[in-house]
């Protein structure tokens, strides 16, 4: 039994775990100050993003911030509504006001062992808010 415990300590020790929930608050904490740097600290240089209203993925930390930053000025009254975590991927519900059209959505954070997101997949609804964006 001893060697169980030891075996599952060892274990316990080399792993380290990424605290999800501080990411996404340090997330929420660089929207709320609007601060571009401690955003892109959270973004994997190589990340993806990937969104209903554009066909293709946009790459790189630089050209996602700057399409956050473009949709947070198409959207009125965007706000987070929930989180969810399981593990190192989080989803954060959203709501928002586009071209007369309420916007609600998820964006699902994929990190890596890092803490850096290397994925953002968003998905949002309804077509009408969606082809606005586009």
């Amino acid at each position: 039994m001893s060697n169980f415990s030891a075996s599952a300590s060892e274990a316990k020790s080399k792993a380290t775990p990424i605290d999800t929930v501080d990411l996404i608050n340090q997330w929420f904490g660089g929207i709320k100050e609007r601060n571009a740097q401690a955003l892109l600290s959270l973004l994997h240089p190589d990340m993806v993003l990937t969104t209903p209203f554009q066909t293709e993925a946009i790459s790189g930390n630089v050209n996602v911030l700057q399409t956050f930053k473009t949709f947070d000025q198409c959207v009125k009254n965007f706000t987070y509504q929930g989180v969810l975590v399981d593990g190192d991927i989080a989803a954060l519900r959203f709501e928002g006001e586009v071209g007369g059209e309420h916007l609600q959505g998820v964006d699902f954070f994929h990190f890596n062992s890092e803490g850096q997101v290397e994925k953002i997949e968003v998905m949002a609804r309804p077509l009408a808010a969606i082809q606005y964006l586009h």
